[in-house]
């Protein structure tokens, strides 16, 4: 880690009073978590998509993004983090999609028709560690489910909203740069509850 400790976020869930100060939090836990992999080919790097970029992806997958994720990648634009965002062109590794065309396997899965019908409206947008397991939102509402690749329930619902998501990331990557993780996990609890952090993490 290169820079000083003074400028490395504390692992604390901190006071986000609007936006502005969101995002300089997501900028400052980007940067640190970027020193901590300098030098790696995976080094988080800010890179801003264009306006075009983000309306030929929301042609492309029929909804509009959420406006924290649209802001996301307006703004910041790093992919690499502690689980790896799903990018907005349609020939990338992992590109933002619905779900069922990033997991083809999915209508065999036996899904019960409310899960269907739920199903039918994810699109995936965070790809945790390239397991087969998903973060994605909801194309009309927003709210962000885990999908769970192999074990039931399929959908679990994870919060309302995909700020909540990004900032349960921030956390994830802090726990990495202050080599706290249990204290990392512990503050995830906190906010989500036990069964779910399990189930994402575990």
């Amino acid at each position: 880690m290169t820079r000083a400790n003074s400028s490395i976020p504390p692992l604390e869930w901190p006071s986000l009073p609007d936006d502005a100060a969101r995002f300089a939090w997501f900028r400052a836990v980007i940067s640190a978590y970027a020193d901590l992999w300098a030098g790696h080919v995976t080094m988080p790097k800010l890179t801003p998509a264009t306006q075009g970029a983000v309306s030929q992806a929301e042609a492309r997958i029929g909804c509009t993004l959420p406006g924290a994720l649209r802001r996301y990648h307006l703004e910041i634009g790093t992919l690499q983090l502690a689980e790896h965002l799903c990018a907005l062109e349609n020939d990338a590794p992992i590109p933002i999609q619905p779900l069922f065309d990033a997991f083809p396997g999915l209508v065999e899965r036996g899904l019960s028709e409310r899960e269907d019908v739920l199903a039918k409206q994810m699109v995936v947008f965070s790809d945790y560690l390239g397991n087969g397991n998903m973060f994605c939102f909801h194309g009309s509402t927003g709210a962000v489910f885990y999908f769970d690749h192999d074990t039931d329930p399929a959908l679990t619902f994870f919060a309302s909203d995909i700020n909540s998501y990004l900032e349960a990331l921030m956390i994830k990557m802090l726990a990495d740069v202050h080599e706290q993780e249990e204290a990392g996990e512990d503050l995830l609890v906190e906010r989500f509850g036990r069964a779910l952090v399990s189930k994402w993490m575990y």
